[in-house]
């Protein structure tokens, strides 16, 4: 099963865990089930609509995904996932 590796700063929202075994085809799938199986967790990752909040990031097999490529992005079972906070400047 795909790696989902949880940032430091939500581990309270998923039991302390720093990594999640979650299932699914797509990074989306994931994603909803790490929602429905920590509700506070995914009030942080996911907006109302089920997609990325726009200050996060994931990390699919060391490439940065884009938010729009996160819905469409599928896994196999050996990929590891990270979310980050995106950083931005100006």
């Amino acid at each position: 099963m795909p790696i989902l590796h949880i940032p430091k700063q939500l581990h309270a929202y998923c039991g302390g865990q720093d990594s999640i075994e979650l299932e699914g085809e797509f990074i989306s799938e994931l994603l909803a089930g790490l929602a429905a199986q920590f509700p506070e967790l995914g009030s942080r990752v996911l907006d109302a609509s089920g997609a990325l909040v726009p200050h996060l990031v994931v990390i699919h097999n060391d490439v940065v995904l884009r938010t729009s490529e996160v819905a469409e992005a599928r896994v196999s079972a050996d990929d590891e996932l990270r979310i980050f906070t995106a950083a931005s400047g100006g």
